[in-house]
């Protein structure tokens, strides 16, 4: 098929459906239509109006004196309605015509127009004009050759019509013969009215013998738009100074094509969430072009229906049932897909790329369409508990326990620091260890101890607080704090009563260690010392004993010894073959023993028996009892 040249005004337009597509193809495929130039705004996609206007035979040819007769077919490549069309300016003027329309969108009209005694070879131009209601219009150019033949002259320009790339070469030969049996032709000039390489004009005159040709080839270079070129030769008669004329046309046409992609909505809220995105492909050459592929960067082939990041659900773009062949001049084509954008704030950029074909000639567009991904502040909130809340004067071992709640709605924030008032930095005390992440709605907490001293009365506060960041690619910082109180009173004594207080006596051995349950404070007299009238080791010491039901962190706590030349011992195991877990031996009043995580049963699944030995080292006659409590957590 040949090819219109034209100058088309720019102006953007939508396809109305693939079915509508596919009837314009089929009648401009019918009338041998192809389209040249490029249209404006050809990454939006409106609802103007569109005309593309064909003429049928394409080249037409006979000596000098015929009648050439056009046929000339319009179609609505547009969604709009034509109400009016019309036909001026044709080069041919029993072509012009008014009152054809109006053409629905996919409609097309026709009729025929002719000239009579055609002597020289000429381009049957002319523009068709469509308007829409509110007084849109559009317009496009068409044109057909009529190519008067000379009886001892021909000229032909090869090939008659090519498709090229936007910024490629066209490339043609020219053949110029003297179809004369017995004239010999000389001064022969060739004149392109648009490429000037293939224009002939040598300094020295060429003879051409009868029957005989020469040929050259020449190009059109970094071409833009679809061309329209007719060369003329001409040439005179050696014998009688007859001037002989004859001409030739060649097209090339463009391939082209722009891509756009919109995502819907623009921006999302972190970590994500399914965004739109609409694609219009628009053919802003001069052939009809047939895609045959659509993949992106993030979301892969468009065109697959499998493709487990694109729901075929909510993929326009498959084909149905094959793929689309989009018109020329701004015919156009849309489709969405549905995909999930995540990740961190910041510009999620989608590459989009599209190939289209037409014959044996590709093209490839490619657009970017960017989402937001907006910030969700993260967040977090400390609290922290004193075990005990109450201790009696003058000072008790307390258990602290520190509590981050990660309270983002998206971020996973990393603690990088705990920091106690007094002690400072908490990394490796207790069960503190930073740094440590934390999930979106998860927590972390961990405990420590330290001594609290007052007077009765009084209350010892101290503020503990966290720093952390979130994971957005620029770290944010976040801080909190919490401030805990130890209330310095005179508790009620607790005594651990026994069902005959009178017949029961504390264990001096681990024979007999007196057994105390877990959690719970138990008060005695302490032993009373080494006596040197008496020295027996049941006066030195008390032994308790206690189990676990199951493995955990234990600390064991003696309060208000006032004999303070003690020691306090834990130990673990059967009589006899006792096995030191931890000891302290200052002299204070209080003294705390942390064992840290401890097993309930052995190797064997045996139970295990953790003993407890109190020592007294020096003489004592007080009657003030101690507190013992076995901490498990």
């Amino acid at each position: 098929m040949a090819a219109d040249s034209e100058e088309v005004r720019n102006v953007s337009r939508r396809n109305s459906s693939l079915v509508a597509l596919c009837v314009v193809v089929v009648v401009l495929a019918a009338w041998g239509v192809v389209w040249g130039g490029a249209r404006a705004d050809d990454a939006a996609v409106d609802a103007g109006p569109l005309i593309l206007v064909g003429q049928k035979p394409r080249v037409q040819e006979f000596f000098a004196g015929g009648d050439a007769t056009f046929t000339i077919g319009i179609t609505n490549t547009g969604t709009v309605t034509l109400q009016t069309v019309t036909v001026a300016n044709a080069t041919t003027p029993s072509c012009n015509r008014a009152g054809l329309g109006p053409l629905a969108p996919g409609q097309s009209a026709s009729y025929t127009c002719s000239r009579a005694d055609v002597e020289d070879s000429f381009l049957n131009t002319l523009q068709a004009t469509g308007v829409a209601d509110g007084g849109a219009t559009d317009s496009h150019v068409g044109d057909a050759f009529v190519r008067v033949l000379s009886p001892d002259l021909r000229i032909t320009k090869r090939p008659t019509t090519q498709t090229v790339r936007p910024g490629a070469t066209a490339l043609f030969t020219v053949i110029v013969f003297n179809t004369s049996p017995d004239t010999i032709l000389t001064n022969i000039t060739v004149d392109d009215d648009v490429m000037n390489d293939c224009d002939f004009d040598p300094a020295v005159p060429v003879n051409l013998a009868p029957s005989d040709s020469f040929d050259y080839v020449c190009q059109q270079s970094a071409v833009q738009t679809a061309l329209t070129s007719v060369a003329t030769v001409r040439a005179t008669a050696l014998t009688s100074g007859e001037v002989l004329t004859t001409a030739d046309v060649a097209w090339v046409e463009l391939l082209d094509m722009t891509a756009g992609l919109t995502p819907q909505p623009s921006s999302v809220a972190e970590p994500g969430a399914p965004v739109t995105f609409q694609v219009v492909l628009i053919n802003s050459g001069s052939v009809p072009i047939t895609l045959t592929a659509l993949t992106t960067d993030k979301f892969g082939n468009l065109l697959n229906p499998d493709n487990p990041a694109v729901a075929a659900a909510t993929n326009s773009c498959l084909p149905r049932p094959t793929l689309p062949t989009i018109p020329p001049a701004g015919g156009s084509y849309a489709c969405s897909f549905e995909a999930v954008v995540a990740g961190q704030p910041s510009l999620f950029a989608v590459n989009l790329t599209a190939t289209g074909k037409h014959g044996n000639v590709t093209r490839t567009a490619t657009t970017t369409g960017t989402v937001t991904i907006t910030n969700v502040p993260a967040s977090m909130n400390l609290s922290a508990t004193a075990d005990p809340p109450s201790i009696p004067p003058p000072s008790r071992n307390v258990t602290f326990n520190v509590r981050v709640d990660n309270t983002s709605a998206s971020d996973t924030i990393t603690l990088t620091e705990l920091r106690d008032e007094l002690l400072g930095n908490l990394d490796e005390r207790g069960t503190c260890n930073v740094p440590v992440d934390i999930p979106s709605g998860a927590s972390y907490g961990c405990s420590f101890s330290a001594v609290v001293s007052g007077q009765t009365g009084q209350q010892k506060s101290r503020t503990i607080s966290a720093t952390a960041k979130d994971d957005d690619l620029s770290p944010g910082t976040l801080t909190d704090s919490a401030v805990v109180t130890v209330n310095i009173t005179t508790l009620p004594r607790q005594f651990a009563y026994m069902p005959s207080v009178a017949d029961v006596s504390v264990g001096s051995s681990c024979g007999n260690a007196f057994p105390i349950s877990l959690n719970r404070r138990f008060t005695f007299l302490p032993p009373e010392g080494p006596n040197p009238n008496t020295p027996e080791p049941e006066e030195t010491q008390h032994v308790f004993r206690f189990e676990l039901p199951r493995q955990g962190n234990v600390s064991v706590e003696l309060t208000n010894f006032v004999p303070q030349a003690g020691q306090l011992v834990v130990w673990s195991g059967a009589c006899g073959s006792l096995e030191l877990l931890g000891r302290n031996p200052n002299s204070a009043l209080n003294k705390t023993v942390n064992l840290g995580s401890l097993p309930a049963v052995d190797g064997q699944s045996q139970s295990i028996q953790y003993i407890i030995q109190i020592i007294n080292d020096g003489p004592t006659n007080t009657t003030d009892p101690y507190g013992l409590r076995v901490v498990f957590d």
